[in-house]
């Protein structure tokens, strides 16, 4: 069974998400980019739509999809901020092998999949990034969430 894309509105714009029972894709190409949408506060916002759309995979699936919030929302930001920096860099004069690179690094950050530990192999980086850098903001929000 192929799992169909799906669109909702976030933030006055929209995305384009596909929900499979181990992993939520999110578009992050031409109309769906996501930059514009998580600024001007992406920490907050990368939350807020990790748990919508983990939202979406308990209304699908009837269970829950077994990442932490923040770690969604830590992949979420950090795939948009890579993203926006490989853009930004490409507009400079660039050694070619670089420019390549990002050119490379651009199509890897153009659909975030998002899965749990047993089918998506850079899980760890980003619990861990989490755990490092996202977790105190990410704490925050979430108490702020919870209210």
């Amino acid at each position: 069974m192929h799992v169909k894309w799906q669109v909702i509105r976030f933030r006055g714009g929209w995305i384009r998400y596909r929900i499979e029972p181990q992993i939520i894709r999110i578009d992050n190409r031409g109309k769906y980019h996501l930059g514009w949408k998580l600024f001007p506060y992406p920490n907050r916002y990368a939350f807020e739509l990790a748990v919508l759309l983990k939202n979406k995979h308990r209304q699908r699936y009837k269970r829950q999809l077994l990442i932490k919030t923040a770690s969604i929302a830590t992949e979420i930001w950090g795939h948009t901020h890579l993203d926006l920096f490989y853009r930004v860099m490409l507009q400079v004069p660039l050694p070619r092998f670089l420019s390549n690179r990002y050119k490379e690094r651009l199509r890897n950050t153009s659909i975030i999949d998002i899965g749990v530990r047993a089918v998506d192999t850079n899980r760890i980086v980003w619990d861990i990034g989490n755990r490092l850098g996202g977790w105190a903001v990410f704490r925050t929000i979430q108490k702020k969430h919870r209210k």
